[in-house]
């Protein structure tokens, strides 16, 4: 067995993240004496692979805020502090992916975006209710079987959700972004920050957005890299942007001298890969891969809606998409190994910060219910697998009601700067288009060969800080994004042209 979540969950359900997450581990308290912000007593603490030391704290709330009894939940928060003198009083608060990735997991952000900003500006990174360190809604997969088929591996999955659910001590209905986004503000308030500078991810964009409607008075300015708009109940169009991503690849591929000499017919590759799959008369095929932990050879099934999801997955990452060529045409000639391990690497490195418990209750309280009635896109090389795993995962919980600010009509006068991955194959251009109708002052820049998080790419983290400094969508002169190549493909095992396919 391997020793690890299945792939066919986490390819469906852990991808809107905003960045490969580092682990958390909490430090000690030095001797000196704790630093008070605001109303919070706050101790140093470390996060793994961020060397500087940080200050961290905890905000106690009730699990029922309306009530304000029973019972109650430790938030708990990191903050990397500015390193200037006298740093501004309007931070930036990170919301991070999934849903369920935990902020702090986010903590490399700070070195690959946020340097400059850090000159003048705290970042707060808050682990909302039910991930991460705060009170997290954990469901630990057990090794399943991957030479199950991969429908038995799903129904299989869905009965251990539902074994975690009925093991949590909490109220579900209760860890809605919104409900969270309350917490939020109270700590933010704690720390004494006057107003605030919201970055969201992903589906952290979302949250952003929810933020910035229900405290307008508090949000100086919002930067949303990855586009959510509430027009997009995830994952409704997850498949269709997916497979418009993967045809931007193909053509990109095409057009690419390399790229198109060692592949020629990508194309009819990719057609003989499904059609290998389909040649098994509606069973799964019968592979064998090496498990990437220990090199060991072990069964798997892989059928058609696996295949997309694994296609799907590595888009997310261009240096990981700039081998899909490659792998497509491995798996032309039966060899569905490469593609199995370059999925498993992605998977495995976004999963660590994810709280899975927590993801499905926002799915399937804000998501699923507004999507009730419609029907995904047809998506005929990607499938439908996400959106069959997350839709068939809420029947684990019990039902749940769409918190009531969907109803609302969500906007900001916060001047907002989003941006999108022209590659990205789950929040493409079109929803930064959606997300900036929600503003009444935005500015929407892409990314050219782009996939999901635009923020470390190229020039963007200079955008952001200009931004941030400035909080004038007038002053970000998107043009230096232009210059952002497209990385070279991998035409074998050994990366770029170095001599011909194989």
């Amino acid at each position: 067995m391997m020793k690890r979540t299945p792939l066919t969950w986490l390819t469906a359900a852990a991808l809107l993240c905003a960045a490969p997450p580092a682990a958390f581990a909490q430090g000690t308290v030095d001797d000196r004496a704790a630093v008070i912000r605001g109303e919070k007593t706050l101790r140093d603490c470390h996060i793994a692979n961020y060397r500087q030391e940080l200050l961290c704290g905890t905000h106690r709330v009730f699990e029922d805020r309306e009530a304000q009894s029973g019972r109650e939940l430790d938030i708990h928060f990191a903050i990397v502090p500015a390193v200037g003198d006298r740093p501004d009083n309007d931070p930036v608060v990170v919301f991070a992916g999934g849903p369920g990735q935990a902020a702090m997991s986010l903590v490399t952000l700070a070195r690959l975006v946020f340097e400059k900003v850090l000159e003048s500006r705290d970042v707060v990174l808050i682990d909302q209710r039910g991930i991460g360190a705060s009170a997290p809604l954990t469901c630990e997969l057990p090794d399943l079987d991957l030479d199950l088929p991969p429908s038995e591996i799903q129904a299989q999955t869905r009965e251990l959700l539902k074994t975690c659910a009925d093991g949590w001590d909490a109220d579900v209905s209760l860890y809605t972004q919104d409900i969270a986004n309350a917490d939020i503000h109270e700590i933010l308030r704690a720390l004494g920050y006057r107003s605030v500078n919201l970055f969201g991810g992903s589906w952290g964009t979302r949250s952003a957005l929810l933020y910035a409607h229900r405290y307008p008075d508090h949000v100086r300015s919002v930067v949303l890299d990855g586009a959510l708009p509430l027009d997009n109940p995830a994952p409704l169009y997850a498949a269709e942007d997916a497979e418009r991503a993967l045809g931007g690849l193909l053509s990109d591929c095409a057009e690419d001298a390399a790229c198109h000499k060692a592949f020629p017919d990508l194309e009819g590759d990719l057609d003989r890969a499904l059609a290998r799959l389909d040649a098994a008369g509606g069973e799964p095929l019968r592979i064998t891969l090496n498990d990437p932990l220990t090199g060991m050879p072990q069964p798997a099934t892989l059928d058609r809606e696996v295949f997309g999801g694994l296609l799907r997955a590595v888009l997310y990452a261009p240096e990981l998409g700039r081998m899909i060529p490659w792998l497509i045409h491995r798996a032309a000639v039966g060899d569905y190994r490469p593609l199995l391990g370059s999925a498993s690497f992605l998977t495995s490195s976004i999963s660590g910060g994810m709280t899975f418990g927590a993801q499905l209750a926002i799915f399937c309280a804000e998501e699923i219910p507004r999507a009730s009635g419609a029907t995904p896109a047809p998506a005929p090389r990607i499938g439908l697998q996400m959106w069959h795993s997350i839709s068939g995962g809420c029947d684990a919980l019990p039902p749940l009601s769409t918190p009531a600010i969907y109803s609302e009509a969500v906007r900001s006068s916060a001047p907002a700067l989003i941006l999108s991955g022209d590659r990205d194959p789950i929040t493409p251009p079109r929803w930064g288009d959606a997300m900036a109708e929600a503003f009444d002052d935005a500015v929407h820049l892409t990314a050219p060969f782009t996939g999901h998080n635009v923020s470390p790419v190229g020039c963007a983290p200079e955008l952001i800080t200009t931004f941030v400094e400035t909080a004038d969508t007038q002053a970000v002169d998107g043009s230096c994004l232009d210059d952002v190549t497209r990385p070279s493909f991998f035409i074998n095992s050994s990366g770029p042209d170095n001599g011909g396919a194989q």
